[in-house]
């Protein structure tokens, strides 16, 4: 595969991976709005190592030596299970474990 075709593969893939962060910390909820601040602490917390996690897959996929067009797709693929095993497991244990 050309470099230039991977390049634009991996800044297409990414940017689809940018819109899933968006879409869990953007979309609104229905919820009444709490003012707790170890929620509002732990939300952040979850921002970041969403944004963190897609900076190095994107920086992992970009310097990568070889230029094959399945690597942006696992990338995205374990991107994507890494963020919800960790936002659907980890995050509400630690969550739990600091309230109760």
């Amino acid at each position: 595969m050309k470099e230039f075709n991977y390049q634009i593969l991996v800044a297409i893939v990414n940017v689809i991976l940018l819109g899933f962060i968006c879409l869990f910390w953007l979309f609104p909820s229905v919820s009444p709005v709490e003012d707790d601040p170890i929620l509002k602490l732990t939300q952040f917390c979850m921002f970041i190592f969403m944004f963190v996690l897609w900076a190095a897959n994107y920086w992992l996929q970009y310097k990568s030596k070889k230029k094959k067009w399945y690597l942006p797709l696992a990338g995205a693929v374990l991107y994507v299970a890494i963020v919800s095993f960790f936002l659907l497991l980890v995050f509400p244990f630690i969550n739990n474990f600091f309230i109760s």
